[in-house]
């Protein structure tokens, strides 16, 4: 193994993603790209197998660093910021996926051409995925991708919200990290630091399979959803979207339901 950093980390956090995590480093490590990739990948003290299931990859790309307790999702994404050793970094939740084998080669071709690359973002669709995989929606096809300075879109989530991006290491750092006060929607805040600095660059492809299976850190209560969004918007010193901050989740719950009564239709129908 190459004592050279590589280009680029893929940064994934796991917590009792058991039953996806396999899926999630294999996503990573079939990426085409002609650069080096890493996935550096943080377990949160599981309780499940998945320290097991990782390793049994047995691939020297894949790096693992074990909590010996559990701290946050916050703490472990600035323990991935910390820890990368790529030029650029990238991200995948260890419950979700990569649905393309391009998808970073397709951001990395779109961030080199970019005239400033140290304060350019580069993104791409998200599907929203059940927990067979089953499609539920794009996140395109309610919320439009947009290019440019998108601080105020971002605040006011009238834009499809990225996830999963590529950027420098430096950029990625300079903003301060995520905020471990906040139990969910430390990316909102992290990716509105980020909105400040930088210009992001769309793709138009699909990317991540973000699944929702239900018991994610998006299945949070409602008013903790509400409470971190008013939190972070105060920071922000702004209200921002003025209409239901919980529509993509009831939304999304809704196709849900209607994707579980189809397929109990097409059983019976078989």
């Amino acid at each position: 193994m190459s004592n050279l950093p590589p280009v680029i980390t893929v940064m994934m956090p796991c917590y009792n993603n058991a039953a996806f995590i396999e899926a999630a480093v294999a996503s990573v490590l079939k990426q085409t790209i002609d650069v080096s990739m890493e996935l550096l990948v943080v377990d949160d003290a599981s309780q499940d197998d998945s320290i097991e299931r990782i390793e049994s990859v047995g691939d020297h790309r894949v790096r693992v660093i074990r909590n010996p307790e559990n701290r946050g999702i916050s703490y472990v994404r600035n323990q991935l910021l910390a820890e990368a050793r790529g030029h650029f970094l990238s991200s995948l939740d260890g419950d979700d996926l990569y649905l393309d084998k391009q998808k970073l080669s397709r951001e990395w071709k779109l961030l080199c051409e970019s005239a400033d690359v140290e304060r350019t973002i580069v993104y791409s669709d998200v599907r929203w995925i059940d927990g067979q995989g089953q499609t539920m929606l794009s996140a395109s096809s309610i919320a439009p991708p947009m290019e440019g300075m998108l601080y105020q879109a971002i605040l006011d989530r009238r834009v499809m919200i990225p996830r999963d991006f590529l950027l420098s290491a430096k950029l990625a750092r300079s903003v301060g990290g995520f905020d471990t006060d906040l139990p969910i929607y430390e990316d909102w805040d992290y990716k509105l630091r980020l909105a400040q600095k930088a210009t992001w660059r769309y793709t138009h492809a699909t990317g991540i399979g973000y699944r929702r299976h239900g018991s994610g850190l998006s299945a949070a209560p409602p008013p903790l959803h509400q409470r971190c969004q008013t939190v972070i918007r105060q920071k922000h010193a702004g209200e921002g979207f003025a209409g239901d901050p919980m529509r993509l989740l009831s939304l999304s719950g809704r196709l849900h339901g209607i994707l579980t009564r189809n397929r109990l239709s097409r059983r019976e129908a078989a």
